[in-house]
């Protein structure tokens, strides 16, 4: 059979287009395109992102569908994504229903993990598969070619009997992970995307290399843990692949691909410190083998207790960063998270890698439920003692469909209608504290707001830019008048010297993207919210006239004190963030072109007045 699957459109909801790297690839379709191909399927790729020939990702996925439907002619179509790929999944089924009715189509992927039975019936595809695809679509697809429908057979699968939802019974007792075929990534244009778009790349992910080819891959699958804002269902038990596999993916992958950046992308890299070890011993016997380049970055719990020998041989290895979910600094949010951690874990752990010049990188996700101005303010200082110069980063928790926390404000009315949700889905903040509205989503806001500057971050003078004349041509420069810059600069924490190459503004120098941190849109954003209005009930006027008083009120708190860190010490000026490949600590590196005002000199002034004048009791 004749199979398309459809990558989701990174860029759909949040304004099109947004560019897709090579580091943000949802690698199941990769391995659902390797499983159908062993068995002598063809399998056909649709990649729609990265082009901006378009007026709306909406014609854009209209036209692509169009067309690889009309080139390949499949008899069976797939798709997927997560929750925050709603709309797009949504449109993409009408559109292929209204182009081609009689053609099957199956979803997977997280969205249907999480919420199997309200999304099947929302969407209303042929099929939807619980849990992991590989085996089940092969199973289907076989099934289908052989003109047969005895569904029941067939585990973890949704399909309709008499415009009736049925699911077949659950079963997540999968293959030996190292059975698994390796993924095949040939069909949705990754080479391309390795070629031309690792500038959209998270700097993470590529400052170690100045041309950056970063490539993902899975070393395990599942998790032992169960915190309450994450989506992973317990579909089966944690099981991590050999390291003698994962070396040999490697291998095939470098030899095709020459990465550069090796990215783990399991949430849990290694359950134990031995792990690392083995991997490590194994990557270091490779890299002398067969002449391997590359740095690579994992992720894993705080539990698996590294130390200072094995994160040691992780460095020798092309280690350069790795994280801990980090989430919160307060043990009483933590406990509620049931993230089963201690802030000292992770103090532990970043002056551990920062000795060995590793570098780390998390986020804090402030709102749990027992969230109060007391552990705002733990977490605040632990980020000011220990974070300043990690790859720290700053949200809003979010109640993510599959998660406790997404049924809890099912349960509390916060979340009043589940298809309004999916629809505006990271649209908005959602208050699951019980500090007030007034209260929380201006400082949450503010929080984030202030976070997109680095302020904080120690910075460095760029000592050499000159326009990159050899990437005119760049796809993603050209759409955004920008252009690619080699720049020299010396760290300021190692007082090492490096190489960058970076998208800046045309004749500017500036990477800041001011659009994006539009000050009349984050002003709107919270006003709403702290006057208690959806986005779609609102008067202008009157959200301003109340919302500004309520604003005004709120920053006598001393809770506003916890953002002082988060102003800086200086004027901004236009600059870019990135890590040093030495010491790999976070960096900002200015760009020193005269004197250019900025917005947020202004709203810098004024918050330095108005918190310089609080009072805390």
């Amino acid at each position: 059979m004749k199979v398309l699957l459809i990558l989701p459109t990174s860029g759909y909801k949040h304004g099109y287009p947004s560019f897709f790297s090579s580091a943000d690839f949802p690698t199941g379709f990769a391995y659902i395109a390797s499983a159908l191909r062993n068995v002598g399927h063809e399998v056909f790729g649709l990649n729609p992102n990265n082009d901006v020939s378009y007026k709306s990702a909406y014609e854009m996925v209209y036209d692509k569908i169009f067309q690889s439907l009309q080139n390949n002619k499949p008899d069976l179509i797939g798709l997927g994504g997560l929750s925050t790929d709603f709309k797009f999944i949504n449109d993409a089924i009408q559109i292929i229903r209204k182009l081609t009715p009689d053609v099957p189509i199956v979803c997977g992927g997280g969205i249907i993990n999480c919420d199997a039975e309200f999304i099947f019936s929302t969407f209303h595809p042929d099929f939807c598969i619980i849990g992991e695809g590989e085996e089940i679509l092969v199973q289907l697809v076989n099934m289908l070619e052989n003109g047969k429908k005895d569904y029941e057979e067939i585990p973890n699968l949704g399909y309709w009997h008499n415009e009736t939802a049925k699911f077949t019974k659950r079963n997540f007792n999968y293959i030996d992970i190292d059975k698994r075929s390796f993924p095949d990534y040939e069909p949705f244009g990754i080479k391309t995307m390795l070629d031309d778009y690792a500038m959209a790349t998270r700097y993470v992910y590529r400052y170690t290399r100045p041309n950056p080819r970063p490539m993902p891959i899975v070393s395990a699958r599942g998790c032992p843990y169960s915190c309450t804002f994450c989506i992973h269902k317990k579909d089966g038990k944690y099981r991590s692949r050999s390291i003698e596999n994962i070396m040999q993916e490697i291998k095939e992958l470098y030899e095709r691909y020459q990465f550069n950046v090796l990215i783990i992308l399991d949430e849990l890299f290694v359950a134990k410190k031995d792990r690392l070890r083995d991997f490590c011993i194994a990557l270091l016997d490779a890299r002398e083998k067969f002449g391997w380049d590359f740095d690579w970055i994992f992720q894993t719990h705080a539990n698996s207790s590294l130390d200072r020998e094995v994160l040691g041989m992780a460095r020798k290895a092309g280690c350069y960063c790795f994280t801990y979910g980090l989430e919160s600094a307060s043990p009483r949010v933590l406990a509620s998270m049931n993230k089963k951690t201690k802030p000292s874990q992770v103090a532990e752990a970043i002056e551990i890698g920062g000795s060995l010049g590793i570098g780390f990188y998390a986020s804090f996700i402030f709102g749990d439920v027992v969230e109060i101005e007391e552990t705002i303010s733990e977490s605040m200082s632990f980020f000011s003692r220990y974070c300043l110069n990690a790859h720290i980063y700053c949200g809003a928790i979010s109640p993510y469909p599959g998660s406790k926390l997404f049924e809890d404000c099912l349960k509390r009315g916060i979340i009043h209608d589940k298809l309004e949700y999916y629809e505006h889905i990271d649209e908005q903040v959602f208050n699951m504290t019980t500090m007030p509205n007034r209260l929380w989503f201006p400082w949450t806001y503010l929080a984030i707001y202030l976070w997109k500057f680095f302020q904080f971050v120690k910075s460095t003078n760029a000592s050499y830019c000159i326009k990159d004349m050899e990437a005119m041509n760049d796809p993603i420069a050209l759409y955004y008048n920008k252009a690619i810059y080699k720049i020299r600069a010396m760290c300021t924490h190692c007082k090492k010297e490096s190489y960058y190459r970076e998208l800046l503004t045309d004749n500017v120098g500036s990477a800041m993207d001011t659009k994006n941190s539009n000050t009349r849109l984050f002003l709107s954003a919270f006003l709403r919210r702290i006057v208690g209005l959806s986005a779609n009930k609102y008067n202008i006027p009157k959200i301003i006239a109340k919302g500004a008083v309520l604003f005004l009120v709120s920053f006598r708190h001393p809770i506003y004190k916890t953002l002082q860190p988060l102003i800086g010490e200086k004027e901004f000026i236009p600059s870019f963030i990135t890590g040093c490949p030495h010491c790999n600590k976070r960096i900002r590196i200015n760009i020193p072109i005269g004197n250019v005002e900025h917005r947020f000199n202004k709203i810098r002034k004024l918050l330095l007045k108005v918190l310089g004048n609080l009072q805390v009791n």
